[in-house]
């Protein structure tokens, strides 16, 4: 199976197209956990027009992947990367080897929500400010290059 996996780091996001065949391609993507907005933010998260720039410049970052990933691949990204996604210690979607698109979908919204001061979106933020930048750069991903999850792995 064609998987595609995301080693994303605090400055930039390291993509491996790996096929069957032993074959790989690979791109430095010049987007990180803290290069998305100005660091540090609120508690609040960024702001609506930070979060707007933010999903601009990683959709310009993973368009060049786009006509390379084959039909039914898969996104891969290790579990330990997924540390950002805490909220009081416990981190969220770990109990599943997979995190669906509906779910990213979900806290990308809580995002959005705070971005604009949303009373029900109080306390929804993650421990690291780096989780909301993570949701971001997940949601991109699977929307742009046609995943439906994310796949996590031990390594």
């Amino acid at each position: 199976m064609n998987t595609l996996r995301l080693d994303i780091g605090a400055a930039e996001t390291t993509a491996v197209l790996s096929r069957p065949d032993g074959r790989e391609e690979r791109w430095r993507l010049p987007i990180g956990l803290v290069t998305l907005w100005p660091m540090p933010v609120s508690k609040q998260g960024p702001s609506a027009l930070a979060i707007e720039h933010a999903i601009q410049t990683v959709e310009d970052a993973i368009q060049p992947l786009a006509g390379h990933i084959p039909a039914g691949a898969r996104l891969v990204v290790a579990a330990w990367a997924m540390a950002p996604l805490q909220r009081a210690g416990a981190i969220w979607g770990l109990a599943h080897e997979a995190i669906g698109l509906t779910q990213i979908e979900r806290e990308y919204q809580q995002l959005a929500a705070r971005a604009v001061g949303a009373p029900s979106a109080t306390g929804s933020g993650f421990d690291d400010p780096a989780g909301d930048a993570l949701v971001l750069i997940l949601r991109e991903c699977l929307h742009h290059l046609g995943f439906d999850a994310v796949h996590l792995t031990a390594a």
